[in-house]
């Protein structure tokens, strides 16, 4: 019989799904998820160095940064510490979009709220961060992000599954809960509540 211990804080839960499925976690990663990593770290080394972001996407595909709600423009001196919120976006739309654009030509009109951290020595140590992706890097980044896994809720899962259960019982390939494979129904059926999942979705 297919079991969870309930004594296991986190649960490994490995989607392989049709890649058309891929959209259904959008919203997810728009409303936010978490990632495990080293923290104490500039912007540039968290998302270049340990999430494999190119640099050159960096500068010309993220246009828009936000830690902690503020405004960054420079991604070498903003320090992203622990339970930080991290937003990536590409150029936002209109004024508001130019104003909020890192290093553009109306960033001084936010420069009461911008990010004002000086990174002088690093002081990396292990912890969790809190990211959302917007429009471009959510289409291009999410799909990486949830083949490396991220971290989410049982709860958070278990809106996305009940809210679109047609749709992977059509197009879900295979479903692992540490190691072992489950069945889709029985999954869905969980009680996922105060439950911490790290979540992996591949496509074929």
């Amino acid at each position: 019989m297919q079991k969870i211990s309930h004594n296991d804080p986190l649960t490994h839960v490995h989607l392989m799904l049709n890649k058309a499925l891929l959209p259904i976690f959008y919203q997810l990663l728009q409303k936010g998820f978490r990632v495990e990593g080293n923290v104490g770290c500039s912007v540039r080394a968290l998302l270049c160095e340990q999430h494999g972001v190119a640099p050159e996407y960096l500068e010309k595909r993220i246009q828009t940064i936000f830690l902690d709600g503020k405004p960054v423009d420079n991604v070498d001196t903003a320090v992203v510490e622990e339970g930080a919120t991290l937003s990536l976006s590409a150029a936002l739309p209109g004024l508001v979009g130019a104003v909020m654009r890192r290093g553009g030509y109306y960033a001084p009109m936010r420069d009461q709220i911008s990010y004002r951290g000086e990174f002088t020595s690093p002081k990396i140590k292990p912890g969790k961060v809190f990211m959302k992706l917007f429009n471009l890097p959510l289409r291009e980044l999410g799909p990486l992000y949830l083949e490396r896994g991220i971290l989410v809720s049982g709860n958070t899962l278990h809106e996305v599954l009940a809210a679109h259960t047609d749709d992977f019982r059509k197009g879900c390939r295979s479903v692992l809960v540490n190691g072992q494979n489950f069945d889709l129904e029985l999954v869905q059926e969980m009680d996922w509540e105060n439950r911490d999942i790290f979540l992996q979705v591949n496509t074929s």
